[in-house]
C-alpha cells in the first residue's frame, strides 16, 4: 500500500507540515509514503486542444498529453502508481494554490475513470491488442484526504476545488480538512489539535485502503451534500423541478429549512446522477457525446464564419 502526499504550499510551511504530519500516520497504519511539492515540479497549463480524448477514444490509445516538455508524465506516473493521496494546499483568495488547478486540468477528462473504462471497452470490441491503452490502475480503489490552509474565514472555494481532483479519478475521499487563522509560516505546529487531526486523517486513508470501497467511511466534517460531503450547493431557479444542485458531484436536490438547519433533500432515484458515482460519470459521457461532442449540421460553414474573427485585431505581447 502505497500513500503520496502532494504539498501545494511553500517548502516547509502549514500545508507541508500537516501532509507531513497525515503522511506519519499512515505509516503507522503501514502505508509506503512518498512526497512530492507541487512547486518543484514545472507544470504547463492545458491547452485544451482535446488530443488527450481524441486519442483515447478515436484511437483506442492511452490518453497521452502532447505537452511533452515539462513534468506532467512524472507525477502522473506517481498518481497512477499510488492506492492513495493525502493533498495539502494553502488558500488564496478563497481557493487553493492554482499549481493544483493546472494539474486537475491537465489530468481532465483523458483521465476520468469512466471514459477510461469506456475507452477500454472500445479496444476490447474492435478487437485492438498492440498499442498502449488506458493504464490498469486507473481502476483500482483508492482513497484521499483533503487538507486546506488559511489565514482567515476567506475559504468557501478551497476544499470544493481540491474535491474536484478526486473525482474524475474516481478517489474515495475519506476525510477533508479546513484549518482557519494561520496566517504566518510554520505557525501549525503551535495547534496541536490541527497536528493530531491531520495524523489521524492520514491513518484513516491507510486503514480505509484495507477495505472495499462500500466499506469506506467519510470521517470529517459533514457537509449539505449527503453523497460528497460538500458544503457548496448551487440555487437555480430554472428549474422548478430540482432548484439546486450540488456543487462538486453535480447530483440536484431541493434544499429545506427544518428546525432552523438547511437540509439538501436529493430523491433516491437521482443519487445515480452523482458524478462521485461511475453510474453519473456514464451518464455525463452520453450527454457529452449526444450534446456538445455532436457536430453542428451547419458545420461546413464554420470555416467562413470564423473568417471576421480571425482578421480581427491582433494579440498584445510584450517586446522581447
Amino acid at each position: 500500500m502505497k500513500i503520496l502526499g502532494i504539498s501545494c504550499g511553500r517548502k516547509m510551511s502549514n500545508s507541508e507540515i500537516l501532509v507531513k504530519e497525515a503522511l506519519m500516520g499512515a505509516e503507522e497504519a503501514g502505508a509506503e509514503v512518498e512526497l512530492i511539492r507541487l512547486h518543484d515540479l514545472t507544470l504547463k497549463p492545458c491547452t485544451g486542444c482535446n488530443a488527450c480524448v481524441i486519442n483515447l477514444f478515436e484511437k483506442c490509445g492511452a490518453g497521452e498529453c502532447v505537452i511533452k516538455d515539462d513534468d506532467f508524465a512524472f507525477i502522473d506516473e506517481k498518481i497512477m502508481e499510488c492506492d492513495g493521496l493525502i493533498i495539502g494546499s494553502p488558500i488564496y483568495e478563497k481557493s487553493p494554490s492554482g499549481l493544483l488547478k493546472i494539474l486537475n486540468d491537465r489530468m481532465g477528462p483523458s483521465h476520468d475513470v469512466a471514459f477510461r473504462m469506456i475507452a477500454k471497452q472500445m479496444r476490447e470490441e474492435r478487437g485492438i491488442t498492440t498499442g498502449k491503452g488506458p493504464d490498469e490502475r486507473s481502476f483500482k480503489t483508492r482513497a484521499a484526504s483533503l487538507i486546506a490552509v488559511g489565514g482567515s474565514e476567506w475559504d468557501n472555494l478551497a476544499l470544493p476545488m481540491m474535491h474536484l481532483f478526486a473525482l474524475s479519478l474516481q478517489i474515495n475521499v475519506v476525510d477533508k480538512m479546513l484549518v482557519n487563522w494561520v496566517g504566518l509560516p510554520g505557525a501549525i505546529v503551535f495547534k496541536e489539535d490541527a497536528l493530531a487531526k491531520a495524523r489521524k486523517s492520514g491513518k484513516h486513508v491507510a486503514e480505509s485502503l484495507k477495505k472495499p470501497a462500500e466499506q469506506m467511511e467519510f470521517i470529517g466534517e459533514q457537509g449539505l451534500c449527503p453523497i460528497c460531503h460538500s458544503k457548496l450547493v448551487e440555487v437555480r431557479e430554472d428549474n422548478k423541478n430540482f432548484p439546486a444542485i450540488c456543487g462538486i458531484c453535480g447530483v440536484r436536490g431541493t434544499l429545506n429549512m427544518v428546525d432552523n438547519k438547511v437540509t439538501f433533500t436529493i430523491a433516491d432515484e437521482d443519487r445515480a446522477h452523482s458524478h462521485v458515482l461511475l453510474s453519473g460519470k456514464f451518464g455525463h459521457a452520453a450527454e457529452l457525446k449526444e450534446v456538445s461532442l455532436k457536430p453542428n449540421p451547419k458545420i461546413n460553414e464554420l470555416p467562413e464564419r470564423l473568417a471576421k474573427y480571425r482578421s480581427y485585431l491582433t494579440y498584445s505581447k510584450p517586446e522581447r
